[in-house]
């Protein structure tokens, strides 16, 4: 019976199968084992770089962020410097503009009263005129020749003792 076994093929093909299985499972499953260590790694290091690359866009994001509250800050003290500028020339243009009035008030004022002089001088001289040239007519008319001379002459200087 024993030889029996030995002669069944279905036992030969079941052991060279077991055979073949134990002899293709080692190397088969060093080959899948590197594989598989090979995708670990790889995948590891695609990890690794994702999160190098996430830390980096992170800093990135983090010095942009930094930047933009300085930009910020930045722009916030150049609008209040630039404000603050504008009131100081808004108030030394008033200035400058009430100082431009006060003078052409003052040269109004000194305009006027020299054409105010000027015309009282004016109104004097003709008033003067008229006096003495209608003195003179009523003179002529109701005094002598040699009395009129001499009021004419006492008159011609006392005038400028009265007007001025």
């Amino acid at each position: 019976m024993n030889l029996e076994i030995l002669n069944d093929s279905t036992i030969w093909v079941a052991i060279s199968f077991i055979l073949f299985v134990i002899l293709v499972f080692k190397p088969l499953s060093t080959q899948l084992s590197n594989s598989l260590n090979k995708k670990i790694s790889d995948l590891q290091k695609s990890l690794d770089d994702s999160k190098k690359l996430k830390n980096e866009a992170e800093k990135l994001f983090k010095e942009q962020l930094t930047k933009q509250k300085e930009n910020s800050n930045l722009i916030k003290r150049i609008q209040q410097e630039t404000n603050n500028e504008v009131k100081k020339l808004k108030l030394q243009i008033d200035k400058e503009i009430e100082m431009n009035m006060l003078r052409r008030i003052n040269n109004y004022d000194q305009i006027s009263l020299h054409l105010e002089n000027k015309i009282k001088d004016e109104l004097k001289n003709e008033i003067m005129e008229k006096v003495i040239k209608y003195t003179e007519v009523r003179i002529k008319k109701n005094l002598s020749n040699k009395y009129n001379k001499k009021l004419i002459e006492n008159s011609l200087k006392n005038i400028p003792k009265q007007l001025f």
